[in-house]
């Protein structure tokens, strides 16, 4: 038997050990506890429940549970122990010897953990994937839970934490997170005490997996926030790329995780920002000249064709006349938010009412996020619900956050996919109120107001609506 790891939190040990009467290799989850301290107890007591509950999963990303060992003497030291199966391959860390993955990679390694995560939340459990020592990568290049039995105060938001502070790991060598294991460094720090974006510190590293992995490890009820499996594995699929054959390269005696320095990747920075800058400058003057000698071509005689010069036709008929306007009220069953992203929950779901109250001074806003859409969102909306089809004339929006770009889109039912609204109307919204005509078309139940671009600066991108008006076509 040989330890492989402990947590220093609690009195956890993580042990590799061999069944002698089936002659193969186990994973030991063991819990150690004493009897002066009957509430550390109860709660291993509890643990060991949950992994009972956890023995009757069988999924990919976690090692199936074989046994659960209870202390049999209570009256002195004990220790309680998960016993799983073996994970060949090599431990998470074990990856980073050649230093950070590429972000592809990374998303493809973690992507069988998050349906993991997903399948036992679905179970009402929780995993107890909140450290990487639990972790090994299978010979298949894919993460695995080796060690199951979550610590006795782990919750399932712990799990989702656990894979984006995995996915900043992979991506950069860091440990984001508190109370981080022995040997790791630890994530550098903005200003405002948040770890440092993927992005900022390798500018290969997507936006999309970026944002993930930040709002993964937020606290516990902050604003936009992942708390799903199912949105942290839909994420890392859509990023995956194939995984590299020397994933497994051996580590050289002593070797460290190599972390990314901030000062050098803001230094690398500058020199692609300044090689773009020199492309750019040299294309601009290419263009400066080409339209210089084509002006130059017109007022001189070449002796080829002479230019001539089109006017526009007259129009054949006048332009229609906008279909007249109904002042009958438009009653709106339901409105929600419609947010096909599936990345945390629904932007202040509670305050999307108001945009119909016909108050100015309330209404609904959008979380702040770092980065502008559609980068790691394609867009964020509200859905209206009428109680019968209506031809929809115009839509009226009251907002102070100038610059939010809109779409307004017809849909066939109440949470349809994107791709299956039509759009009929789009607008860049000022403050106050911006009427938006729409295009003729039938009557529809269902009205999309669709976000396509946000107000607000940079890394605090966020747009306000407080009132929608709905003007409907008289019949």
């Amino acid at each position: 038997m040989a330890e492989v790891s402990r947590d220093e939190r609690g009195e956890l040990r993580l042990w590799r050990g061999r069944d002698l009467v089936l002659d193969r290799d186990v994973a030991l989850t063991v819990f150690l506890t004493t009897p002066q301290d009957p509430t550390a107890a109860t709660l291993i007591r509890s643990a060991l429940a949950r992994a009972v509950h956890a023995a009757r999963l069988e999924i990919e990303g976690a090692a199936r549970v074989l046994d659960v060992l209870e202390p049999e003497h209570p009256g002195g030291p004990s220790a309680a122990v998960v016993v799983s199966e073996w994970t060949p391959g090599a431990a998470l860390v074990d990856v980073l010897n050649g230093g950070p993955l590429p972000p592809g990679v990374a998303a493809s390694v973690l992507a069988s953990l998050a349906g993991a995560v997903d399948a036992a939340h679905s179970a009402g459990l929780t995993l107890g994937c909140d450290r990487p020592d639990r972790i090994r990568v299978t010979s298949e290049r894919q993460a695995r839970l080796a060690f199951p039995g979550p610590s006795p105060t782990s919750v399932p938001r712990d799990d989702i934490r656990g894979l984006g502070a995995m996915l900043y790991l992979l991506l950069t060598g860091c440990w984001p997170l508190p109370e981080g294991p022995a040997g790791l460094p630890s994530a550098p720090l903005g200003q405002d005490g948040v770890p440092l974006s993927p992005t900022t510190l390798r500018p290969e590293v997507p936006v999309e997996l970026s944002t993930l992995e930040l709002r993964s490890i937020a606290a516990s009820g902050a604003s936009g926030g992942v708390h799903t499996g199912a949105a942290v594995r839909q994420v890392l699929e859509r990023n995956a790329s194939a995984v590299q054959d020397d994933l497994f390269s051996p580590p050289t005696r002593g070797q460290r995780v190599r972390p990314i320095d901030p000062l050098r990747a803001r230094r690398k920075r500058r020199i692609k920002f300044g090689a773009s800058m020199v492309v750019l400058s040299a294309a601009t003057l290419l263009i400066l000249g080409y339209l210089g000698m084509q002006v130059i071509s017109v007022f001189t005689d070449t002796g080829g064709t002479p230019l001539v010069i089109a006017t526009a036709p007259p129009p054949s008929k006048p332009p229609a006349a906008p279909s007249p306007v109904s002042s009958a009220p438009v009653y709106v069953r339901n409105v929600a938010v419609y947010d096909p992203s599936g990345l945390g929950s629904p932007d202040h779901q509670k305050d999307v009412g108001k945009l119909l109250d016909g108050n100015p001074s309330t209404g609904w806003s959008t979380d702040a996020y770092v980065q502008q859409f559609p980068r790691y969102k394609k867009g964020l909306g509200v859905m209206l619900s009428f109680e019968v089809p209506i031809a929809v004339a115009s839509v009226t929006v009251t907002s102070p956050s100038p610059g939010t770009v809109l779409e307004i889109r017809t849909a066939t039912s109440a949470y349809p996919q994107l791709e299956d609204t039509t759009l009929v109307g789009t607008a860049t919204l000022h403050t106050g109120s911006t009427q938006i005509p729409l295009r003729a078309g039938p009557p529809t139940r269902y009205l999309l107001v669709w976000i396509t671009r946000l107000s607000g600066p940079a890394g605090h991108h966020h747009s306000k609506i407080n009132d929608l008006r709905i003007q409907q076509r008289a019949t």
